[in-house]
């Protein structure tokens, strides 16, 4: 399970959610506005982590080019 803590910004109070991904390596995200909100991420995170379906945000940045590499594929000549 992960933890939620505020802290205290010039826009107010936000709300910061740290969590461990599957390989155990702690991060986090913060910027929430409310504790609910930050509630709400945490929990979809937890399902996600045990159902397979966790996809870790830095993986999922992926320049056009990678793409491109990857998914298109010239045509026979």
């Amino acid at each position: 399970m992960g933890s939620i803590t505020p802290y205290e910004t010039s826009g107010g109070r936000r709300y910061r959610v740290r969590y461990r991904k599957p390989d155990r390596k702690q991060t986090d995200k913060r910027g929430f506005r409310n504790k609910r909100d930050a509630e709400l991420f945490l929990g979809s995170v937890e399902v996600a982590k045990n159902s397979g379906l966790y996809i870790d945000p830095t993986r999922a940045r992926v320049s056009i080019g990678e793409w491109m590499n990857k998914w298109f594929r010239p045509a026979p000549t």
